[in-house]
């Protein structure tokens, strides 16, 4: 009867040793690094002091390991809200490294300590406003490197996000693109940012970004290469020609060498 048990409380214990081991060899992370990355690319939605902006607050991180719990939040997303996967692995621009660094910030910089790094300042361009469009587009500048630049990249290219520099097939694109920007995107990781709806923008920030969005140049795609060239003969006919070579080939050695 002892025997019957002991095989599965061996093996239970033998995967406890497994895992700790594991873990053990987890990468705590580097906090400075982590610093640096989290205000590039999750300030914008937790703020810089972590107390929530559009995102959630992570002073009060919830989970027994809140290490492995923050790594798999930033790695996966939370399905159903505003938050995505960062991993490359989901599609995401942050390596292991980079989660593992930003989880070792977070635990350490927001237990009472201040924020490593400052938010990265911007100096606004002089942009000539757009014709029929309200809003000032140097301004909305300011807004979208503060606020959009790091899901859809710095020019609007896409990255987390969709690319917005591309021509807007629609009626009113102005109309269009500032309500995507109040009200979000159901469904998706796009949050609305108008403060009608719990956002951080004004109606007058959502003007100005949209009149920068439009000030876009579409992003070149990369040019189709042109297909080979098939040449004078197809690929069929030559295979054709070089076995009806070899063969005569091979039949002009069997002459040659019989009449020798």
């Amino acid at each position: 009867m002892r025997a019957r048990y002991s095989l599965p409380l061996l093996a239970a214990f033998g995967l406890a040793l497994f895992a700790g081991a594991a873990f053990a060899q987890t990468d705590p992370g580097d906090p400075e690094r982590g610093g640096q990355l989290f205000v590039e690319n999750c300030a914008v939605c937790h703020g810089v002091d972590g107390e929530g902006r559009i995102g959630a607050s992570l002073e009060s991180f919830p989970g027994i390991d809140v290490s492995a719990t923050l790594r798999q939040t930033i790695s996966q997303g939370v399905p159903g809200s505003v938050m995505p996967a960062w991993s490359e692995a989901k599609g995401g621009p942050l390596s292991e490294q980079d989660i593992a660094d930003i989880s070792a910030y977070i635990v350490s910089a927001f237990g009472g300590t201040q924020p490593i790094a400052p938010l990265p300042t911007y100096r606004a361009p002089v942009i000539q406003p757009l014709p029929n469009v309200a809003g000032d587009p140097s301004a909305g500048a300011v807004v979208y490197q503060a606020n959009c630049a790091v899901c859809h990249g710095d020019q609007g290219q896409g990255r987390i996000g969709r690319t917005l520099a591309k021509d807007w097939p629609v009626n009113e694109p102005a109309a269009y693109i500032a309500g995507l920007v109040s009200d979000g995107v159901s469904g998706s990781p796009m949050p609305a940012w108008a403060s009608s709806k719990g956002g951080p923008l004004s109606d007058e920030q959502i003007e100005d970004v949209t009149a920068y969005i439009l000030s876009l140049s579409p992003v070149e795609s990369a040019p189709t290469p042109a297909p080979a060239s098939p040449g004078p003969i197809s690929l069929t006919i030559g295979l054709i020609l070089l076995g009806v070579v070899a063969v005569l080939i091979v039949i002009g050695l069997v002459v040659y060498y019989r009449r020798a």
